[in-house]
């Protein structure tokens, strides 16, 4: 049986919240696709697997994002150089950057902030997402 790392050996995260500004409403897959895309346009393959990007949450507009902690300005500047989705103009501001989702949903996107075990009951209830 593996063992889990100890936090001294774990990567250093940063949580993002973002606000995205489009003429659609975005589904969680697209927005995965975004962040991908503009990362790998601006920085590539090798800057896109060191960022490590993980979306956390997403409710059309706002979502929060995971990332690498040392890539943090590669991916404002990537996100920021990105405008266009499937030819229509896209506009992706970043609220603030923390280190915690607590922190992240209740500065931010004033949001109360759920366990974790609650958020999963709620998704098992409603179902898969598109």
């Amino acid at each position: 049986m593996l063992k889990t790392l100890p936090p001294t050996l774990r990567e250093k995260k940063r949580y993002v919240a973002l606000e995205i500004i489009f003429e659609d409403e975005l589904f969680q897959k697209d927005v995965i696709a975004i962040v991908r895309n503009a990362l790998m346009n601006y920085s590539g393959v090798l800057g896109c697997s060191k960022a490590n990007p993980w979306l956390i949450d997403y409710n059309h507009p706002y979502g929060i994002l995971r990332i690498s902690r040392d890539e943090v300005d590669n991916l404002r500047s990537s996100l920021s150089l990105s405008n266009e989705h499937r030819k229509k103009p896209i506009n992706i501001h970043i609220i603030g950057i923390s280190n915690s989702v607590k922190h992240i949903r209740e500065k931010f996107l004033h949001v109360p902030h759920e366990p974790y075990y609650k958020v999963i009951q709620k998704l098992k209830k409603k179902g898969p997402k598109r």
